[in-house]
């Protein structure tokens, strides 16, 4: 089934920088309605888990202003870890990495099967059963991976900057190649070897994109809390701004298909590039009787 008049995007073949970031773009707009289906039906439960877990935390924090008011310095300071670092905080924390990491899953597993099935849109069944397959093991390379960045940020902050080439696309590698988190380590670095700051700087620039995006879309929720402080004794003006910020935040968080995509395509131009990969599929086909039509092959670029 072909969903466009437009030209499919060719997910495997050689791109430089600006084509990558052209080619998530495109890919965006043609695959919006059908990307969004399946990461609405599938992240959902999880960016409302987010959305109430924030919307708990910033309760909490409220009511931590009014302590501050209404106490003394002692007993505010009493308080105050128990209201910062409380369940709410950690079930906040927890659910916006999974998910974050469901959008990067349903988006990685939407590609590989419109990969897999020539240019065809996968139906949501279909990408909720590769969903199913990966989701343990993605979760888990998820936090570890997550872990693992914190702890080279603690070090100068450089062994930090240099890992994020390298997880951005071993998580891709983990849904492509059906690979374990370490073998998919061991293959990003492969891959990135000679390209890691071609690979920093889309990473860098998808993401400041998306939190760019993510910024606009919370700006009504950030004008109504600055006109709450200007209402005095207004609880019921900073509760709704509160929890309008927190739905707006939660829903923002949509806009992580932008790296995702960028860090997909870019795992594919570097498969490309080094194993020639388009061509060995090609060579297949014709072994199997699976030839194409001489002008439906995608065009090779070096």
């Amino acid at each position: 089934m072909n969903y466009s008049s437009e030209e499919p995007i060719e997910l495997r073949k050689v791109r430089d920088f600006s084509e990558t970031m052209n080619d998530s773009f495109s890919f965006i707009k043609q695959h919006f309605k059908n990307l969004f289906k399946p990461l609405l039906y599938i992240s959902g439960f999880f960016i409302i888990a987010t959305i109430a877990s924030s919307v708990a935390q910033q309760m909490k924090t409220i009511r931590l202003v009014g302590l501050a008011k209404a106490s003394t310095s002692t007993v505010l300071a009493e308080n105050m870890t128990g209201y910062t670092f409380g369940l709410a905080y950690f079930l906040l924390l927890l659910f916006s990495i999974l998910s974050v990491s469901v959008i990067y899953l349903v988006t990685y597993c939407y590609m590989k099967l419109y990969k897999e099935h020539h240019h065809t849109i996968p139906s949501m069944q279909a990408v909720w059963d590769l969903f199913k397959s990966h989701i343990i093991s993605f979760f888990i390379a998820t936090i570890l991976l997550s872990i693992f960045i914190f702890i080279g940020f603690l070090f100068c902050l450089v062994p930090g900057f240099y890992l994020i080439p390298i997880i951005s696309l071993t998580l891709p590698i983990m849904i492509m190649e059906d690979k374990g988190l370490f073998e998919a380590l061991s293959r990003s670095i492969q891959l990135i070897k000679d390209h890691w700051w071609k690979t920093f700087a889309l990473i860098f620039l998808a993401s400041i994109i998306a939190y760019f995006s993510m910024g606009i879309l919370s700006l009504p929720s950030a004008f109504l809390s600055i006109g709450a402080v200007f209402v005095e004794d207004s609880p019921t003006l900073v509760l709704a701004g509160s929890i309008f910020g927190s739905i707006l935040t939660g829903l923002a968080q949509l806009f992580y298909i932008l790296p995702a995509i960028v860090s997909a395509l870019w795992y594919f131009s570097l498969t490309e590039e080094k194993d020639g990969l388009g061509l060995m599929e090609r060579i297949e086909g014709f072994g199997s009787g699976g030839v194409k039509a001489s002008n439906d092959w995608p065009k090779e670029e070096y």
